[in-house]
């Protein structure tokens, strides 16, 4: 029996190449560095603007290029052997500093040598410094580069999202007095510095409170000023670049790859109603500092996700790759539950698929599962007790939407059809929101590449985990929530690959979207339904704008076809006029007028890895 190639066949259409690089680069143009010193410049005035010395932040600034980024960047080049531009190293390298960073502090602090974690970045330089082949990978040989727009976008990414959360975050919690639902994690930081893995329990994602306590204690700057400012913005910076390059080795497109950064960070799940509780499913954006747990593993898994598309491809990117995506996915486990499970999901999705197809399992991804799985056990055994306040408990997180949505304060009282209904109303967002996978429907070829199967596969863990998981915080939703930058990857390719076959046009492919959100917001507007319920107010009245948005897209449907477009077209069409109907109406619905709330929404307990905030993507 022939063996199953490794994804030659199926790997990403790239309609731009990946790997454009020379042995002799050109230094890099004065314009080049403009995006990065525009970036430098935001973060620095945001930070100095919402109170942090300018000592804290040089500080800290050294620490995390000289104790982080750099040697990261140094072990990249040797592991992870293909060109990249020098943001991607520069966030890839910063990726794996953090676990790395984190895997040396906790047995460090458990020697009681806190400081001990230094030896990591200076073990790097030392043995760079000292192997000449080693050496000579601390010049760049091999560059590949990237238009100018390009890194203009991923700034102005990171530009927009620091003042987003300057704005927001950083304006309601002053350092100077941290409010209450940062309490928990100060304490967890504290406990860290004191006395290290022993002073758990920490609960179920707390090695982003590890990096805080090493990085207090190597640069001595205050465990607050680092939770509530510092911490973030190199974060951020790096989820946003390493999303765009998962997005980019997904659909082999810069534009796609921005439109799947952009429905990333702004996914909202379909908006029909008004009111504080006007979302049917709690979706929020990875890089919500709200959830410092949430950012830290969304930057974490990024990379993981990077490694596998070109692990899935016909060029490995070397053996030395492996050792990266252990360090991550080690670091992974602790840093936020939810993602490893995930990700073996998603893997045994490709392994079952590319089985079927080739009647022979692939080598690569059965080694990827496998260390997923050590990491499953592993994390398992960390967690041990942090888990007991999540079982299988189906439904529970329909049952707090339907009393959100309706105002009842006692949610064991829900009869099961209105559960289903609600349940069903939650399907029907999501599928709002990626209808452009069904682009891929017609395309068996792309529908079955094995990066689609690892986001659909983790989209379906994500979603089963949401309607069958219970938890006392409702966590269950981080399930859903961390397989949304994927699943928009997936239907952003959807979209693409539709309406390229099909020959739409920039106009009608705008008027498709326009009267996608026109409709969403004339449907909210027309009805009116304030959720919660007024008293008196029957359940019919939260399914009716869905379904009325249903026909809406269905009569429109109907008059492409009659006005003979080709079946190619009025798929297309429709798949945009239907997203442009979830997350950009969404948006747009918040600048509309509403009615004053005459009641509130019981409010959801914070969890432990959760800080509360203003900030929200829903």
């Amino acid at each position: 029996m022939a063996e199953a190639p490794p994804f030659p066949r199926t790997a990403p259409l790239a309609a731009e190449p990946l790997t454009e690089g020379s042995a002799a680069p050109p230094p890099l143009r004065p314009a080049g560095w403009l995006p990065a010193l525009a970036v430098a410049g935001c973060v620095g005035a945001v930070l100095g603007y919402h109170g942090v010395a300018f000592a804290d932040l040089a500080v800290f600034t050294v620490y995390a290029g000289l104790g982080l980024t750099l040697p990261g960047v140094l072990w990249v080049r040797v592991l992870y052997r293909r060109p990249h531009t020098l943001p991607e190293e520069l966030a890839l390298g910063l990726a794996l500093g953090y676990a790395a960073e984190v895997l040396c502090y906790l047995p460090a602090r458990a020697m009681g040598m806190p400081l001990l974690v230094a030896a990591w970045p200076m073990g790097t330089y030392a043995l760079f410094a000292a192997v000449p082949r080693l050496r000579a990978h601390c010049r760049r040989t091999r560059r590949a580069r990237a238009p100018l727009w390009w890194s203009w976008c991923l700034a102005l990414g990171v530009i927009g999202l620091t003042l987003w959360i300057g704005a927001g975050y950083f304006a309601a919690h002053p350092v100077a007095a941290p409010p209450a639902a940062a309490l928990p994690h100060l304490d967890m930081v504290a406990r860290l510095m004191s006395h290290g893995p022993d002073g758990g329990p920490f609960g179920h994602d707390w090695f982003v409170h590890a990096h805080l306590a090493a990085a207090s204690w190597v640069t001595g700057v205050a465990p607050s000023v680092l939770l509530l400012r510092l911490a973030a913005p190199p974060m951020l910076a790096a989820l946003v670049v390493l999303l765009a390059m998962a997005g980019r080795r997904f659909t082999g497109s810069r534009r796609q790859a921005l439109a799947a950064l952009a429905a990333a960070v702004f996914v909202a799940a379909p908006v029909l109603y008004t009111g504080n509780a006007a979302g049917v499913l709690a979706w929020t954006p990875p890089q919500e500092w709200a959830a410092p747990a949430q950012t830290f593993g969304a930057l974490l898994f990024a990379p993981l996700v990077v490694l596998l598309v070109d692990l899935f491809g016909g060029r490995a990117p070397g053996r030395g790759a492996w050792l990266v995506f252990a360090v991550l996915l080690a670091a992974l486990a602790g840093a936020k539950a939810v993602y490893v499970p995930l990700l073996a999901a998603g893997l045994l999705a490709v392994v079952v698929v590319e089985t079927v197809k080739w009647l022979s399992p692939p080598r690569r991804v059965v080694v990827a599962l496998g260390l997923t799985g050590c990491a499953l056990a592993a994390q398992a055994a960390l967690l041990g007790d942090a888990w007991q306040g999540t079982a299988v408990r189906p439904l529970e997180f329909v049952r707090a939407t339907w009393a959100g949505l309706t105002g009842a304060a006692d949610t064991a009282g829900a009869p099961m059809s209105s559960l289903a209904g609600v349940a069903a109303l939650g399907l029907l967002c999501g599928a709002i929101t990626w209808s452009g996978v069904l682009g891929l429907v017609r395309r068996p070829r792309l529908l079955g590449r094995p990066p689609v199967v690892l986001a659909l596969g983790m989209g379906a863990a994500g979603l089963g985990a949401v309607l069958l998981l219970g938890d006392p915080y409702l966590a269950q939703g981080d399930y859903l929530q961390a397989a949304c930058p994927y699943l928009a990857m997936a239907a952003v390719h959807g979209l693409g690959c539709a309406a390229r076959r099909a020959h739409v046009t920039l106009t009608a492919g705008l008027c498709a979207v326009l009267a996608g959100a026109a409709a969403a917001c004339a449907v909210r507007w027309v009805f009116g339904v304030h959720v919660p319920l007024r008293p008196g107010a029957g359940e019919l009245a939260l399914y009716l704008p869905y379904l009325t948005l249903a026909g809406v897209v269905l009569a429109a449907g109907a008059l492409l076809a009659a006005a003979g477009q080709p079946r190619a077209r009025v798929l297309a069409l429709t798949l945009l006029l239907v997203t442009a109907a979830g997350t950009p109406a969404a948006w747009l619905g918040r600048a509309l007028p509403v009615a004053p709330p005459v009641a509130t929404a019981p409010a959801q307990p914070a969890g432990p890895g959760e800080v509360t905030g203003p900030v929200s993507g829903t």
